[in-house]
C-alpha cells in the first residue's frame, strides 16, 4: 500500500505538468502557510483566521474542474478580508465564514467564481476553465473571431501591450511587438516617416507596405496620421496570405487592422494623459576642429587647407539642444446603455532637433453607438481629424531613392571648420566661392518650408439582426488628405545669391481622396451545440481621387511677401515660372464570401474567396480571383492528450492564400499622353508645331502582381496557462512582378514597357513567446519575446520574351565617382550590394582591389556581390515588473546577420577630400592614409548586428478607492535609447532595412538622440 506522503509526492510530480506550480506542490508537501489573498500561488498549512465581529459558521466544500476532477490549491478567500485556506489535494477544504459574506475562488487557468455565503453546510464548487487566451476577440478581415478558433496567423497586439515610450506614429506602439513585422523609422526626425514592413518585401515598383484597415476603412499608413496613438485600442495583424486573401489585391503585403477606443456606457468619465520630453544627441560624428584642421595642413604644406580665423562647430550650431515636446490629450466617455459616446482632443508639439524645425498637430475623434429595436439595430458613427503644421529646411530630406539625405548635416561635417557663422555685425558669413561651401546654419533661416496637413476619416456602420444569427450591414467610410507647402529661399540665401536669381518661392497643394461603400450579410448557428457555422457574403465598392498644383517663381524685389504673392517674381514676365498640376482617379470593385467551420473546439477550417476589379490593370486583365483556404486542430482537446503533462493549449494551424497588390500608378497599363511632341526646327531650336502625343507604351495585358501564401503553425499554452506561445513557419511566392522592361521598336513607340516579369520568393520563421515567470500578491514579473528569421530570394526577372540579367541601383552621390551601391539579379537576395572587395590599402595609399575576373587592370567584371542590408535575425523582449504601485519595464530589440553601408566613411573616412578640395574630415580619417578617390567597396561595409536597451520606464500608480472626483493617477518617467551594443563604428547600425535599399547609414543623417520623459495619466 502506498504512503500518503508517497501518494503527495507522486500527485505533485503529475500536477507540475499541468497548472499548478512548484510553489504550490512544495506547501502542500510540508504544509507551510501564506497570507491569504495571494491568490496567484496559494499555500496550504496553518492558516491565520483574522477575528471578525459578525457570527460565523463552519463550512466544508469541495472544488472540481468541469471535468469532475478535484483541483488542488484553488484559493478560497472571504471577499474584502483576509481569511482564507485553500483546497487539498482532494478539492477539500472547510473554513470559518461570517453570515451572509461572499467566497471567492480563485486559481489559475480557471476564471475566478464569488458564492454567496447564506448558510450552506456545504458547498461543490465547480470552476470554469478560464480560456481567456482562447477566448480573447480578435479582429480579422470584415469581422472578429475568437483567437482559440483562428486558423491563420494573425497576432493582436492590445493598449495594455503597446510600447509605452512616446512615439510619432502609431505604428511605432507594436514595433518589436509582433514577429516578422518591421518598423523602422530610420531617423528621430519629427517630420520624418516610418517604413513598415511584413515578411520581406514582395514587390520591385509597387508598395511594399500593408494594407492599413482603421475601425473598417481601408487605407494606407498616411491614414494613420488621423488619429492619435491614445486613441488606439488594439492593432491585429494578419499576416498570411489565408488571413489576407479576403482583402484580395491590397492584401500582399499583410494586413494592419487598427480599432480605436469605443464608447463605454456609464456616468461620464473623464480621462486625462500628457508628458513632456527632451531629446539630446546620442552619438555625433568626430570630426577636425578648426586647430585640428589647421595643424593638418602645415603638417601636409597643402595650399587647399585654408583658414578663415573661425572655430565654429558648424554640427553642433544646427542642434537645437532645449528642445521640448508636449503632448495632452483629453478624453470622455459616457452613456445611458442605448446611446454611448466618446470624445477626445489630443495636442502635440514636437521641437525638432535640428533648429527652427518643429511639428504641431492636433488631433480630435468623436464616436458615437446607438442601439434600437431591442437591441437588433445597432448604428455607430467614427470622425477622426488632424491639423499637422511643420516647419522644415527647405533641404532637410534630399531623397535618392527610398532613403532620405539631410543636406544640411551633410554640409556641417565638411565645411571648412574654419569658416564662421556669423560676421561682426551678426549677419551670417558666406564665401559665395563655390555651391559647396555654404553656410548650413545660415540655410535653416534663409530657406524656409512650411506645411500645413489635414486628415480625415469618417465612417458610418449600420447593422440589423434580420433573424437569429443572421445580421446585415451597411458601411459608409471616407479618407479625405490636403496638404499645403509654402516653400521659401530668401534673396540672400547662398544658392540665390550665387546664381543672381533673388529668392525662389514655391506653392504645392494636394488633395487626396478616398470612398467606401460595403454591404455585408454574416450569419453563424450552431447545430447540437458542436457544430458551430459562421459564414460572410459582401460587396465593396472604392473610388480614388487624387489632385495636385504646383507653382514656382523666381528674382523677387524683397522678401517680406514669401509665397503669399507669388506673381510677384519676375521670372513670371521673363516666361520662366513653372506650374504643374494633375488629377489621377480609379476605382475597385470586389465580391466576397468567407465560411468558417468549428466542431466541438477541436477542428477547425475556414475558406474564402474574393473577385476583384480594378481600373488600375490593363483592359484584357482588369479581374482575378483571391481565394484562400485554412484549417486548425485544437490537439490539446483530444482524449489522447488527457494523460500527458506538458500542454495545456496545442493547436496546429496550416493555410494557403493568393492575394494581389495594386500598382501605384493608375495609369500604367494604358498609352497616357503629353507634351513635347510636333516638328522640331534645328535652326532656332524649338517646336515648329507643339502638340501632344503618346509618352508611354500602353499594355493592355498589364496584370496584377499575385502572392501565393503557405503558412505552418502551432499555438501552445504551457504551465497553466502562465506560458504561451506561437511558432510559424511561411513561404511567400510572388509571381508577375510588375516591372520595366525594353521593348522592340516597331511596332511599340518608346523603347520600354511595363509588363509582368519575374517571381520573388520570402521564407521564415517566427516565434512568439509570453510569459507570466513571476505573480505574487505584490510582486509579477512578465515577458513577451519575439523572433523572426527571413531569407529573400529573387528567383527570376526574366520570361521568354522580356529578358533581364540585372539591374543597378542607388547611384552613391558625388564628389568622386564611387559606382552604385546594389545589383538586383536573379537567384540573390534583393538589397544585395554589388562593388569590389578590398583587401585593404597599399602602402603609396591606393586601394587593393581583389582581382575576381582573372584579367590585368580594374574593370566592371571585378565587382561582385559582397553584402546584404536585410537582416537574417530579428528580436525583441519585452520586460515588465511589478511591484505593489510601482511598474517597470523595459525593451531590449536587435538585429542581426547584415550589412550596413556606412556611406559617411566614403567621404570623410580618408583625407582625400581635404586632401584635394579642402573640405573636413573625420578624425580617423587622418590614420587611414588612403590617396585614391573613393571607389564602392567591401571596405566600406560593416556588420550591422546590435541588441539596444530601449523603452525603460519607470511607473507609480495611486488608488482613490473612495474619492468621487479622481478614479486614478499614474505619474511615469521613460528613457528610450538607453545603450546599444554593436561592433558598427558609424553613428548607429538601425538603419531602414525595409524595400529594396536597405542598410544604409547616410553621409547627413538624422542625429540618433536618446529621449526623456516624464508623463501623468488622471482618470475623473
Amino acid at each position: 500500500m502506498e504512503k500518503k506522503s508517497e501518494g503527495k509526492t507522486r500527485k505533485c510530480l503529475t500536477l507540475l505538468g499541468g497548472r499548478t506550480s512548484l510553489l504550490l506542490c512544495l506547501s502542500l508537501m510540508f504544509q507551510s502557510s501564506y497570507a491569504a489573498g495571494d491568490s496567484t500561488v496559494p499555500e496550504m498549512g496553518n492558516m491565520e483566521i483574522h477575528q471578525i465581529a459578525q457570527q460565523s459558521s463552519t463550512i466544508k466544500g469541495v472544488v472540481k474542474d468541469q471535468k469532475g476532477e478535484p483541483l488542488i490549491g484553488v484559493s478560497i478567500v472571504v471577499k474584502g478580508t483576509t481569511n482564507g485556506t485553500a483546497s487539498d489535494f482532494d478539492g477539500n477544504f472547510t473554513l470559518d465564514v461570517p453570515d451572509n459574506s461572499t467566497l471567492v475562488f480563485s486559481f489559475i487557468g480557471f476564471k475566478p467564481q464569488e458564492v454567496r455565503y447564506t448558510g450552506q453546510k456545504t458547498l461543490n464548487i465547480v470552476l470554469a476553465e478560464d480560456s481567456e487566451t482562447l477566448d480573447e476577440v480578435v479582429v480579422v478581415g470584415y469581422g472578429s473571431q475568437k483567437k482559440g478558433e483562428i486558423t491563420s496567423s494573425v497576432t493582436s497586439v492590445k493598449a495594455s501591450d503597446f510600447n509605452k515610450a512616446p512615439v510619432v506614429n502609431p505604428m511605432q506602439l507594436v514595433e518589436g511587438r509582433v514577429a516578422g513585422l518591421t518598423v523602422s523609422r530610420g531617423s528621430t526626425d519629427p517630420n520624418g516617416e516610418v517604413k513598415v514592413q511584413m515578411r520581406g518585401a514582395s514587390s520591385l515598383k509597387g508598395s511594399n507596405e500593408p494594407l492599413v484597415i482603421i475601425d473598417g476603412m481601408p487605407g494606407n499608413m498616411t491614414s494613420l496620421n488621423a488619429i492619435a496613438p491614445e486613441d488606439i485600442e488594439a492593432i491585429d495583424v494578419l499576416k498570411d496570405g489565408s488571413a489576407a486573401a479576403i482583402y484580395g489585391t491590397r492584401g500582399n503585403n499583410g494586413v494592419i487592422i487598427v480599432s480605436t477606443r469605443r464608447p463605454q456606457a456609464g456616468t461620464t468619465q473623464v480621462d486625462y494623459s500628457g508628458y513632456i520630453m527632451h531629446e539630446a544627441v546620442y552619438k555625433r560624428p568626430e570630426i577636425l576642429n578648426g586647430d585640428e584642421f589647421v595643424a593638418y595642413g602645415k603638417e601636409t604644406n597643402n595650399a587647399n587647407i585654408r583658414d578663415f580665423g573661425g572655430r565654429d562647430n558648424h554640427y553642433d550650431a544646427l542642434l537645437n539642444k532645449s528642445n521640448f515636446t508636449h503632448v495632452h490629450n483629453l478624453t470622455a466617455t459616457g452613456g445611458n446603455g442605448k446611446t454611448n459616446y466618446r470624445a477626445s482632443l489630443n495636442y502635440k508639439k514636437n521641437d525638432g532637433m535640428i533648429r527652427n524645425t518643429s511639428r504641431e498637430t492636433i488631433n480630435g475623434s468623436i464616436a458615437v453607438n446607438h442601439r434600437a429595436f431591442d437591441d437588433k439595430l445597432q448604428l455607430s458613427f467614427n470622425l477622426a481629424n488632424s491639423f499637422v503644421k511643420v516647419d522644415a529646411v527647405s533641404d532637410d530630406v534630399d531623397k535618392v531613392g527610398d532613403i532620405p539625405n539631410y543636406g544640411i548635416l551633410y554640409q556641417a561635417i565638411r565645411i571648412n571648420p574654419t569658416m564662421p557663422i556669423y560676421k561682426e555685425d551678426g549677419s551670417f558669413w558666406e564665401t559665395y566661392s563655390g555651391y559647396e561651401d555654404f553656410n548650413p546654419v545660415a540655410r535653416i533661416y534663409q530657406r524656409t518650408k512650411k506645411k500645413e496637413f489635414k486628415n480625415l476619416l469618417a465612417n458610418f456602420k449600420a447593422q440589423y439582426e434580420i433573424i437569429p444569427g443572421l445580421t446585415a450591414a451597411a458601411f459608409f467610410a471616407m479618407e479625405k488628405n490636403d496638404a499645403l507647402t509654402n516653400d521659401y529661399s530668401m534673396r540672400e540665401e547662398y544658392s540665390q545669391h550665387k546664381d543672381g536669381t533673388n529668392g525662389r518661392a514655391k506653392k504645392e497643394y494636394y488633395q487626396n481622396t478616398n470612398r467606401t461603400t460595403e454591404w455585408t450579410a454574416n450569419y453563424n448557428t450552431s447545430i447540437n451545440g458542436v457544430h458551430n457555422i459562421t459564414g460572410l457574403l459582401g460587396y465593396s465598392y472604392q473610388d480614388f481621387e487624387y489632385e495636385q498644383f504646383s507653382a514656382e517663381n523666381k528674382n523677387f524685389l524683397t522678401d517680406v511677401f514669401g509665397t503669399n504673392n507669388l506673381e510677384a517674381g519676375g521670372y513670371l514676365k521673363d516666361g520662366k515660372a513653372e506650374m504643374k498640376s494633375k488629377k489621377e482617379t480609379s476605382k475597385l470593385i470586389a465580391f466576397f464570401a468567407r465560411a468558417n467551420y468549428n466542431y466541438d473546439g477541436k477542428y477547425m477550417a475556414s475558406a474564402s474567396i474574393r473577385r476583384e476589379g480594378s481600373t488600375k490593370f490593363g483592359a484584357n486583365n482588369k479581374w482575378a480571383w483571391f481565394p484562400s483556404v485554412s484549417a486548425g486542430w485544437m490537439i490539446s482537446r483530444e482524449d489522447f492528450m488527457e494523460s500527458q503533462e506538458v500542454f495545456d493549449v496545442l493547436k496546429f494551424r496550416a493555410g494557403f492564400g493568393i492575394t494581389g497588390s495594386l500598382p501605384t500608378d493608375p495609369y500604367m497599363s494604358l498609352a497616357t499622353y503629353g507634351t513635347g511632341a510636333g516638328a522640331w526646327n534645328a535652326y532656332t531650336g524649338s517646336w515648329l508645331t507643339a502638340t501632344y502625343g503618346p509618352n508611354i507604351n500602353p499594355n493592355p495585358d498589364l496584370k496584377w502582381e499575385k502572392n501565393e501564401s503557405l503558412n505552418i503553425g502551432f499555438d501552445f499554452g504551457l504551465l497553466g496557462g502562465r506560458l504561451n506561445g506561437t511558432i510559424d513557419w511561411y513561404s511567400r511566392t510572388t509571381r508577375d512582378l510588375i516591372s520595366s522592361y525594353n521593348a522592340q521598336q516597331p511596332s511599340l513607340i518608346y523603347n520600354t514597357i511595363t509588363t509582368n516579369v519575374g517571381t520573388m520568393r520570402n521564407r521564415g520563421i517566427e516565434l512568439a513567446l509570453n510569459a507570466e515567470v513571476v505573480k505574487t500578491k505584490d510582486f509579477s514579473y512578465t515577458a513577451n519575446f519575439t523572433f523572426s528569421y527571413e531569407n529573400n530570394k529573387l528567383t527570376s526577372l526574366s520570361n521568354d520574351v522580356y529578358k533581364s540579367s540585372y539591374e543597378d541601383q542607388y547611384d552613391l552621390p558625388s564628389p568622386g565617382n564611387p559606382g552604385k551601391a546594389y545589383r538586383l539579379q536573379e537567384g540573390q537576395p534583393i538589397a544585395s550590394f554589388f562593388g569590389y572587395v578590398c583587401d585593404g590599402i597599399n602602402p603609396d595609399g591606393t586601394w587593393n582591389l581583389r582581382d575576381i575576373d582573372g584579367k590585368e587592370g580594374l574593370s566592371d567584371a571585378d565587382r561582385t556581390f559582397i553584402g546584404n542590408g536585410l537582416p537574417k535575425f530579428k528580436a525583441g523582449l519585452q520586460n515588465t515588473f511589478t511591484y505593489k504601485n510601482f511598474d517597470f519595464s523595459f525593451f531590449l530589440r536587435g538585429m542581426f546577420d547584415y550589412d550596413v553601408l556606412n556611406e559617411g566613411a566614403i567621404y570623410f573616412g580618408t583625407t582625400v577630400n581635404i586632401d584635394q578640395s579642402g573640405t573636413n574630415v573625420y578624425k580617423d580619417a587622418l590614420k587611414n592614409k588612403v590617396t585614391e578617390q573613393p571607389l564602392f567597396s567591401s571596405y566600406y561595409l560593416e556588420k550591422g548586428n546590435f541588441l539596444k536597451i530601449d523603452n525603460v520606464t519607470l511607473g507609480y500608480t495611486f488608488n482613490f478607492k473612495n474619492n468621487k472626483y479622481v478614479r486614478n493617477l499614474r505619474i511615469y518617467g521613460n528613457v528610450t535609447n538607453l545603450a546599444t551594443i554593436t561592433g558598427y563604428s558609424g553613428l548607429t547600425p538601425d538603419v531602414n532595412v525595409t524595400g529594396l535599399q536597405a542598410g544604409i547609414e547616410k553621409r547627413g543623417s538624422y542625429p540618433t538622440t536618446r529621449t526623456f520623459t516624464f508623463g501623468v495619466n488622471f482618470g475623473f
